[in-house]
């Protein structure tokens, strides 16, 4: 994806805005399929559904070697003798092979020790088969999304991530209404998986390659080392979440394990502020850092303010969000502030880690998420006993806000993105105070309203001029549809 250095402000809101298109619908998908489990699926089966989930995407973090972040690093610079595509056959390919033969060895020799790792309850062998599958299915649609982002494919991108969300999500909804049964929900979302994956690889076969001269070539010499080198931040980013999920099962019970993954995945409703941004971003980055420094670092503090004002109105209304949860869910509202805290230090993190990337070290980005996984680990040790459900949280929570301060501060020494260091530590602080008042105030509806007021209005003094331009680019917007309305 090529941008231009002189993209206008109103330009570049327009291309995040086009990648949006995708976010916004997935989401509508993501909520319904949210409402309907909670009110009609039982914490205790949703808790292990969403584990098998959860480690069918560990599995392909692992088994794809990091090659997903070499095609985005290599996408415009293909190292010889690649192209594009032999670029992508090749990322895909050593991938798909890695992932064949772990499945071999661990259905052949160790099923029910892998199974035992992640679940509570012994199940058949042939969900580790299964679990292999769906982590098939997730590379595929994994590298076909990095494909259409980076060709600047909007439509073909906006499909795929619509349709892999629907299949996802949608299919496994089906067993909800007949069985919702651990076994009838695994069923259905692999049905769902493997018709999605069928649907968009088999158009774009002759992308997909296992010739030597294109899997081995010495093209490796770049791809393999800077994917390894990243493949145990996305394998440990993705440990961190699943760990807490399967401690909770473990230790206190398939119930709270359930009611935890439901506030996680909730958690995440914050992403729609960031919509489309990080699908844009991550290309822009590339193709315009040496000349656009000064307008990336204004759009850290456009995006933290989205951000924490939003997260503001969530801790206003998380009482009226859990009175459509059902009763079932409703005890996750004492932790929900606190699991905010997971995907806003993630996405803050969107506008301040790049430099690690630019730099090419990205040692630093696996040595920050394994700051995080100890962390986490240490914590839930030492609070989940005394703290239960509040203790896991806190400890996810603390670990990605250790994993955010680490590679921040590196990244900002190779490449400076925040334009006030402590404006932006002021806005974290905020955060903190008010996600403590939140859970101090739990089921006080009118406090906490007062409580998120507050906090919003101090957030808008200090993005005050931020605010400010933000509102001259929305009329500028506006003014422009109503001039083509009038043509």
């Amino acid at each position: 994806m090529s941008e231009k250095s002189s993209m206008s402000p109103l330009s570049f809101l327009i291309s995040i805005l086009k990648y949006s298109i995708a976010t916004v619908i997935n989401f509508l998908i993501y909520g319904v399929s949210l409402l309907l489990v909670a009110w009609l699926v039982d914490p205790a089966v949703w808790g292990q559904v969403d584990i098998f989930i959860s480690t069918s995407t560990l599995f392909m973090n692992i088994c794809i070697l990091g090659l997903d972040q070499s095609f985005i690093r290599f996408f415009n610079e293909p190292p010889q003798p690649l192209d594009k595509n032999s670029l992508f056959g090749a990322c895909f390919g050593l991938s798909s092979i890695v992932l064949i033969i772990t499945c071999v060895i661990s259905c052949v020799f160790f099923p029910q020790q892998v199974l035992g790792i992640f679940f509570t309850e012994k199940i058949g062998n042939i969900y580790l088969a299964i679990l292999f599958l769906n982590a098939f299915m997730a590379m595929i649609g994994r590298y076909l999304n990095i494909m259409y982002r980076m060709e600047g494919s909007i439509k073909l991108y906006t499909l795929e991530s619509v349709a892999m969300q629907f299949f996802s999500k949608m299919f496994y909804l089906v067993a909800v209404f007949i069985n919702p049964s651990f076994e009838n929900m695994v069923l259905w979302f692999t049905i769902g998986m493997c018709l999605f994956a069928f649907f968009f690889l088999w158009p774009n076969r002759s992308w997909v390659s296992f010739s030597p001269r294109v899997l081995f070539s010495k093209a490796n010499r770049q791809l393999m080392p800077y994917g390894l080198a990243l493949a145990p931040t996305a394998i440990m980013l993705w440990l961190n979440s699943l760990f807490s999920k399967v401690y909770i099962s473990k230790t206190i019970g398939n119930g709270p394990a359930g009611v935890f993954s439901m506030v996680s995945l909730l958690s995440n409703v914050v992403a729609i502020i960031q919509a489309g941004f990080a699908t844009f971003w991550s290309a822009f980055i590339y193709a315009n850092y040496k000349t656009e420094q000064e307008k990336i670092k204004q759009v850290h503090d456009y995006l933290t303010f989205l951000i924490v004002e939003f997260f503001c109105v969530l801790l206003a209304f998380e009482d009226v969000i859990f009175f459509f949860l059902g009763p079932d869910y409703r005890s996750g509202m004492a932790v929900f502030p606190i699991m905010l805290l997971v995907p806003v230090f993630l996405i803050i993190a969107e506008t301040t880690v790049y430099g690690i990337s630019i730099a090419k070290k990205p040692v630093h980005d696996t040595i920050g998420i394994g700051l995080s996984v100890v962390g986490n680990i240490a914590l839930c040790m030492l609070l989940a006993p005394s703290f239960g459900l509040y203790g896991v949280c806190i400890a996810l929570a603390g670990a990605n806000f250790i994993m955010f301060i680490y590679r921040t501060v590196v990244a900002q020494k190779f490449y400076r993105s925040i334009v006030s260091y402590g404006r932006t530590t002021l806005v974290i602080a905020v955060m903190f105070v008010l996600t403590f008042a939140a859970c101090v105030l739990s089921g006080n509806f009118m406090a906490k309203l007062a409580v998120s007021v507050a906090g919003m209005v101090v957030y808008i003094i200090i993005y005050r001029s931020q605010l400010v331009s933000a509102i001259a680019l929305a009329k500028e917007v506006i003014g422009g549809f109503l001039a083509k309305r009038k043509e």
